[in-house]
């Protein structure tokens, strides 16, 4: 078969494919439930208590849905309703801990909201509601020190730190490493430590996360100071990134070394996966394509941006494919989110061109 003909239907596949399967990133999203939510109210009696409790679990999960849906500039103008408008606008409550005393009601609860109500009462306040898909990631903690990398087992201060870090409500929520013989089979601490791609792919086979990230403490445990980075891999495109090396004095600092790698990734995820649902549009753009590699990385980075809500192949040629995207917000909106994912969109003369950055 001539190489481009055989090119053209190997590409042909896997455009059909793509077309099929819609192109975009699963749209489900826990954004309308909060979780996390304390409470400690006392009132005359326990049932008042509880009751109390409860109203104010809603009062507190209204304002941390309007600081993860609003943008930071507009909240200022979202008053928290009242609390017979909030009970209406509440699908369920659950109840994680609950723990009751005379006169007393301590608990911690998750709060779901319905959508519909939200958007109208954020929509009367004039703001537009932004909402943000989650993407679970996998951490793996090590230690490396003076005898190498401890086993995957190990109990440090580095795993203690992940393992007590609070991500339910974030973007990225995440799950940290086991460490047991299950996984001791399918890698070594030396395999994670390099960064081996073959050795992290047979890991996630059992934990099945997007992201993984291999955060490492170089230094002993028995003082300071301490080296902490690792890289970043992202398990749908293939896409590898440094986590920056900082230094922290003793072991006591890792707690907030961990808070704050896990803030960073947060932040960048946030800037890919947050969607205003409020307007959509579509765009025709070709995708220039010199090798097969070409499009199978936009395929993959498309299929990982929460506003790209579907693509439709118009035409196939052997140098390039040509699509519409369906997408959320606005065309510069949608830029600035395919430049977070790697993927370039401009005008080459009268058309948008699509390609890897």
């Amino acid at each position: 078969m001539p190489p481009v003909r055989w090119f053209s239907t190997i590409l042909l596949a896997l455009l059909t494919a793509f077309s099929l399967s819609g192109g975009a990133f699963a749209q489900g999203s826990n954004t309308y439930t909060v979780t996390g939510v304390d409470v400690d109210v006392t009132a005359p009696d326990a049932v008042q208590a509880r009751q109390q409790g409860i109203a104010e679990a809603r009062r507190k999960a209204a304002k941390m849905l309007v600081d993860r849906v609003v943008a930071p500039e507009d909240r200022a103008r979202v008053t928290i309703p009242g609390d017979a408008s909030l009970e209406g606008m509440v699908r369920g409550i659950e109840f994680v801990r609950e723990r009751s005393a005379p006169g007393r009601y301590i608990a911690t609860l998750n709060v779901v909201f319905q959508p519909d109500p939200v958007k109208a009462w954020l929509s009367q306040a004039g703001v537009k509601v932004a909402e943000t898909v989650s993407r679970p990631a996998l951490v793996i903690p090590l230690w490396k020190g003076q005898a190498g990398v401890e086993p995957l087992n190990d109990s440090n201060a580095w795993r203690e730190a992940w393992r007590t870090l609070d991500t339910s409500s974030s973007a990225v929520p995440v799950t940290v490493l086991r460490g047991d013989q299950l996984d001791q089979n399918a890698v070594t601490a030396e395999e994670l430590y390099v960064g081996d791609v073959s050795a992290l792919a047979r890991l996630n086979e059992r934990y099945r996360a997007p992201t993984i990230v291999v955060a490492i403490v170089e230094g002993s445990k028995d003082g300071g100071p301490l080296t902490v980075g690792g890289l970043r891999y992202d398990a749908q495109t293939g896409a590898r990134s440094e986590i920056p090396r900082t230094t922290v004095p003793d072991s006591t600092q890792l707690a907030t070394a961990a808070q704050q790698i896990h803030q960073k990734l947060d932040e960048q995820w946030r800037s890919v996966a947050t969607v205003r649902r409020d307007s959509q549009d579509t765009l025709d753009v070709y995708v220039p394509i010199r090798a097969l590699g070409d499009w199978v990385q936009v395929r993959q980075r498309l299929g990982s941006v929460p506003a790209v809500k579907g693509v439709v192949v118009r035409q196939l040629e052997s140098d390039r494919a040509e699509l519409r995207l369906e997408y959320f917000g606005t065309t510069d909106e949608l830029q600035r989110t395919l430049a977070s994912a790697g993927l370039v969109l401009d005008k080459d003369a009268d058309k948008w061109r699509l390609q890897v950055r």
